[in-house]
């Protein structure tokens, strides 16, 4: 599989996230294309304002996440990382709290920390804390992402997928995206480890700007 077939697969689970809420606003216009009782017309409309909202922020966390951003600079300002997150994790069952506080970093580290913030999400399934925190001390930026929820869990194949480990044949929406992330983070020198408790993985990132 090469860059191509990489991208294709990535565009493929950006697709994939944005289905449903884009069928959801489908089904809102059908309803109100036939319905007339007003009380049904106006679900459909908080349909489709909400599914509308779901797919505005998915759209920007993969713009983000996944883009190139060729036009925004070097830097982006890790206040408008965190409002981008704070509306992608609205609707999910992991809670966001973005302490980072508000200075720019290159905007590779902030595809890798948004990433990274996904995939501590996806560890509690059933729901819980998603805590961001970042420190920039001279030429090193930290950050940390702590997830904590009942039966916290870092998959096998997330883990593959972060060490490079698994074939690029074998690739899937699921795992492209640690996949990409660990590409990334290796390209640009941004070292990510991670740690399980009971109920609770943690991720730290560490990027060191060379002078």
């Amino acid at each position: 599989m090469n860059e191509l077939d990489l991208g294709a697969l990535l565009v493929s689970r950006v697709c994939h996230d944005l289905i449903s809420p884009v069928a959801a606003v489908s089904n809102g216009l059908e309803i109100l294309a036939d319905e007339r009782d007003a009380d049904m017309r106006a679900h459909a409309m908080r349909l489709i304002e909400h599914s509308v909202g779901q797919a505005k922020a998915r759209l920007l966390f993969a713009r983000l996440a996944f883009g190139a951003m060729g036009s925004a600079g070097t830097e982006i300002e890790l206040r408008e990382a965190g409002e981008v997150a704070a509306e992608f994790f609205k609707t999910g069952k992991a809670k966001l709290d973005w302490q980072a506080p508000e200075f720019a970093v290159d905007k590779e580290i902030i595809r890798v920390l948004l990433n990274v913030a996904a995939m501590g999400a996806d560890c509690i399934p059933r729901g819980g804390s998603l805590t961001v925190t970042a420190e920039q001390e001279k030429n090193i930026f930290s950050a940390a992402v702590v997830a904590k929820g009942v039966k916290a869990k870092l998959a096998a194949d997330i883990k593959d997928g972060l060490a490079l480990k698994i074939p690029r044949e074998d690739l899937t929406g699921r795992t492209i995206a640690p996949f990409v992330t660990a590409l990334l983070a290796k390209r640009i020198g941004c070292e990510i480890a991670y740690a399980t408790e009971a109920e609770c993985v943690r991720f730290d990132l560490r990027f060191e700007r060379k002078s």
